[in-house]
Order: structure tokens, then C-alpha cells, then sequence
């Protein structure tokens, strides 16, 4: 599916190439799933819905649903997206992890840097 879905949006460059991607997670007595729409170029729209076959709190299920729906995203080659879930916890976490491995890629250049000084 992701191969034809890629062949079929191409390259049109006067299409945005901006993906949305749309998480949410549900339970009932009968288990726990997670729910996601992929909506992208040429109005391209997926929709997923997955049981989880594990026991999962709610916040681990957001993170299921997240975590799917990004390789779904990956699959499809998506390279810019924007993520929306109602999750709270979800979404300040996965901003300050953003926010916090800027600053390890700095650091990390930084020390190849001294490195590489050290070298010569």
C-alpha cells in the first residue's frame, strides 16, 4: 500500500507537501484500540483502527497511537507532518523531548568538533 499510495501522490510541487496525522486512543469492556488518519497530498486520506493486543493504560495507548500512526506516516513518505492528538500528557512530552534533543544535537556537533581539533 505505502509504495503504490507514493507512486500515486509523485511530486507535484503545486501540492503542499504537508501531511496531517490525527491519533487518538478508545477502550471498552472488550479491550483497548487505537484510532488514525493520515490525510496528505492530492487529498489523500488513510484511516486505521488497531486493537491492542496488550494491557495498556490510557497513556501508553496515546503513545501506541502515536507511535503507529508515525511509521504509517514513514510508509508513506511523508517527510513534513503535523500531529494532533487530544492527549495532553502526549503532547508535552513529545515537545520537550523535541525541545531537549536540539540540544544534544548541538552538544554533539560541538564535541566532534573539539574532537577533531585534538586530532590534527
Amino acid at each position: 500500500m505505502a509504495d503504490f499510495l507514493a507512486k500515486f501522490v509523485g511530486n507535484d510541487k503545486t501540492t503542499p507537501d504537508w501531511w496531517s496525522l490525527y491519533v487518538d486512543s478508545a477502550s471498552n469492556v472488550k479491550g483497548r484500540g487505537v484510532g488514525i488518519i493520515l490525510k496528505g497530498l492530492k487529498n489523500v486520506i488513510l484511516e486505521q483502527a488497531l486493537k491492542l493486543n496488550i494491557k495498556a493504560l490510557n497513556n501508553q495507548a496515546e503513545y501506541e497511537a502515536l507511535i503507529a500512526g508515525l511509521k504509517l506516516a514513514r510508509d508513506v513518505g511523508a517527510k513534513k507532518l503535523l500531529c494532533y492528538t487530544d492527549s495532553y500528557l502526549v503532547q508535552g512530552q513529545v515537545a520537550k523531548e523535541t525541545m531537549l534533543l536540539k540540544y544534544y544535537h548541538i552538544a554533539k556537533t560541538l564535541i566532534k568538533y573539539q574532537e577533531q581539533l585534538n586530532t590534527y
